[in-house]
C-alpha cells in the first residue's frame, strides 16, 4: 500500500482476503462465545467425551478398574462428577426464588433494565472500527519514516485500533459507573430527605444482601436497602474517578487529533508556498504561446500569487472546520459508547442472577418448569455417555470378584443413583438435588430403560428383609429378564434392587463355576 487512502485499504484488504477474513471471524466468534459461554463450554465439554479413541469417555475405560467407596468404579463416578458439577449450577429454583428475584430487582431500582442485546455489541464494534478509521489516517503520516509504506499502514492501523479499543473500554467503565452513582446519589436524597427520628446521622456501608435473603430488611429504610445490594466506597458518596479519567482521555485524543492535522495543513501550505511555480504552472500550460510585455506579465503574476492565497485561505477554512467536526464526532461516539453502557447492565451485586432467573419466565412456575427440564436434559446427557463407558468396561476382564460383581451389575447406576448418592453426603445442600427425588427419575427412565423399572417400583410397596430371599435362591434368576425379574419383584413384595444383585451373584457363580471346570 504505496499510499494511505481507503480505496488503498480497501485494495489491502481484498488482496489479504483469507487474514480479513480469519480475523473478522475470529472477533465475531469471540463476541459471540463471551455472550454465551455457559452454553458453549457445556456443549465442547459433551462433545469431548465422544471423541473416540482420545475424549473422556475412551480415556475413562482404559483406567483401572478400582471401586470407590459406594461400590463404583472411579471411573464411572468421575464422569458423573462432570455433569453434576454442570446439575448442581442449574440448582433447584422454585417460585420462592422467582418471587424474591423479582422483589430484589426492585428494591435496588433495576426492575426494568436488562443486559445488553447482541444489536448493542454489533453498534459498538462499528464505532470501534470509525474511531480506528480517523486514528490512522491521522498517525499512519507520523510513523517511523524507516519503514516501508505498506508497514507504515500496517503500524497506523495496530496503534489506531488499540487507541479505539481503549476508548470503548474507558467508555464501557464510565457508563456502568453513572448508573451506579445514580443509584447511590438516590440513597443519598431519601437519606436527606428522611425527617424520621431513627433517621441514621450518616450513611455507612453495610453488609450484603442476597437474593434469598432480600426479604430479611423489607422493613428497614429504602435508602438502606438499595445500599445493602451494591457495593460503595467507605463514605458511600458517588465514584468520580473513572468519569474524570474518561474526560481527561476525550480530551487529550480530540485536541491531540485536532493539532495533529493542523500541523498536516500547516505543513502543506509551507510546501505550496514554497513553490508558487508548480501551481502557476497550471495557467501557463493553457496561456497563449505569444510572449506578453512586462507590465501584462506583472499584472499576470499578481493575479496568479492573489489566487494562489484566495485558494490557500479557502483550504485552510474548510480544513480548520473539517478537523473541528472530526473531533466532534469523536467526543459523540465517546458519549454515545457511554450511554449505552449506562443504559444496559446492573450495578447490584446478585442483580444480573435476579434478572437471568425472571426476565424470560411470565410466573414461577414458568421458571420450575424451565429448571425441571435443564435438569431433565442433563440427566439424559450424563446417562448416555455413562452408559457408553459402562458398555466398553463390560468388555474388560478382571479377577476381582468385587470389580466383576460392579460390571455386572452396571445396570443399577445411572445418573438418578448417583444424584441420590451425592445427597446423602453430608454438608451437601439438599435444595440442589431436592427435585431429582420426583420429577427427574421419570424422564431420565425414558432415556434409560433399565431405570425404568427401578423408577416405577410404588414408593408403599412392601419391601422385604435379606432373609426373605432365602426362598427365591433357590430359583435360577439367571434365567429371566429385567422386565420379569421387575414383576416378580412386586407381586412377591422383594426390592428389585436386591433381586437384581442375587441374579448378578448367581451370574457370577456360574461363570466362576464354569472357568474352574
Amino acid at each position: 500500500m504505496e499510499e494511505f487512502s481507503f480505496n488503498a485499504l480497501t485494495a489491502l484488504l481484498w488482496a489479504n482476503k483469507l487474514i480479513t477474513g480469519l480475523v473478522i471471524s475470529t472477533l465475531l466468534a469471540a463476541i459471540l462465545i463471551q455472550a454465551y459461554w455457559d452454553k458453549v463450554g457445556y456443549f465442547v465439554m459433551r462433545v469431548w467425551h465422544g471423541v473416540p479413541f482420545i475424549g473422556k469417555v475412551a480415556r475413562l475405560s482404559k483406567q483401572s478398574l478400582m471401586l470407590d467407596s459406594h461400590g463404583w468404579p472411579k471411573s464411572e463416578s468421575e464422569l458423573c462428577d462432570a455433569y453434576y458439577s454442570r446439575y448442581e449450577k442449574i440448582g433447584a429454583k422454585n417460585v420462592d426464588f422467582f418471587n424474591k428475584s423479582e422483589s430484589y430487582l426492585r428494591t435496588i431500582g433495576e426492575r426494568g433494565r436488562r443486559e445488553r442485546p447482541f444489536w448493542v455489541f454489533a453498534l459498538i464494534f462499528m464505532l470501534i472500527m470509525f474511531e480506528a478509521v480517523g486514528f490512522a489516517y491521522v498517525l499512519v503520516p507520523f510513523i517511523n519514516q524507516n519503514l516501508s509504506a505498506n508497514d507504515q499502514s500496517w503500524m497506523g492501523w495496530l496503534f489506531a485500533f488499540l487507541l479505539a479499543v481503549a476508548s470503548a473500554i474507558l467508555a464501557e467503565v464510565t457508563g456502568r459507573a453513572v448508573h451506579k452513582n445514580a443509584l447511590i446519589s438516590k440513597a443519598r436524597h431519601w437519606w436527606e430527605n428522611d425527617g424520621a427520628s431513627d433517621r441514621p446521622s450518616q450513611l455507612k456501608e453495610l453488609p450484603g444482601i442476597g437474593i434469598k435473603d432480600t426479604d430479611s430488611d423489607k422493613d428497614g429504610k429504602d435508602y438502606n436497602r438499595i445500599l445493602a445490594r451494591i457495593n460503595t466506597n467507605h463514605t458511600v458518596t458517588p465514584s468520580r474517578g473513572w468519569m474524570i479519567t474518561t474526560g481527561i482521555w476525550i480530551a487529550i485524543i480530540a485536541v491531540a487529533a485536532f493539532g495533529i492535522r493542523t500541523m498536516q495543513l500547516k505543513s502543506i501550505e509551507t510546501e505550496m508556498v514554497g513553490s508558487p511555480h508548480a501551481f502557476a504552472q497550471q495557467n501557463y500550460e493553457s496561456a497563449s504561446p505569444f510572449e506578453l510585455p512586462a507590465d501584462s506579465a506583472a499584472i499576470n503574476d499578481q493575479a496568479d500569487k492573489q489566487t494562489l492565497t484566495d485558494k490557500m485561505d479557502a483550504i485552510r477554512k474548510a480544513s480548520l472546520i473539517t478537523f473541528i467536526v472530526l473531533s466532534v464526532i469523536y467526543i459523540a461516539i465517546q458519549i454515545t459508547s457511554i450511554w449505552l453502557a449506562s443504559i444496559f447492565g446492573f450495578a447490584g451485586v446478585e442483580s444480573k442472577t435476579a434478572w437471568e432467573h425472571t426476565h424470560k419466565f411470565s410466573s414461577g412456575e414458568a421458571l420450575e418448569n424451565w429448571m425441571q427440564s435443564q435438569r431433565v436434559e442433563i440427566a439424559s446427557h450424563a446417562d448416555h455417555k455413562l452408559s457408553k463407558l459402562q458398555l466398553k468396561l463390560a468388555g474388560r476382564s478382571t479377577t476381582n470378584a468385587q470389580q466383576q460383581a460392579a460390571l455386572t451389575s452396571a445396570h443399577n447406576r445411572n445418573f438418578e443413583t448417583y444424584l441420590a448418592r451425592k445427597q446423602a453426603l453430608p454438608g451437601t445442600p439438599e435444595v440442589s438435588v431436592k427435585p431429582v427425588s420426583v420429577p427427574v427419575a421419570p424422564v431420565v427412565a425414558d432415556v434409560v430403560a433399565p431405570v425404568a423399572a427401578a423408577v416405577e417400583v410404588p414408593p408403599s410397596a412392601p419391601v422385604a428383609s435379606p432373609s426373605s430371599l432365602d426362598a427365591l435362591r433357590s430359583k435360577d434368576l439367571t434365567a429371566f429378564s429385567e422386565e420379569q425379574l421387575a414383576t416378580i419383584s412386586r407381586a412377591k413384595g422383594h426390592s428389585l434392587e436386591d433381586v437384581l444383585a442375587l441374579r448378578a451373584e448367581q451370574q457370577l457363580l456360574k461363570d466362576f463355576d464354569a472357568a474352574g471346570a
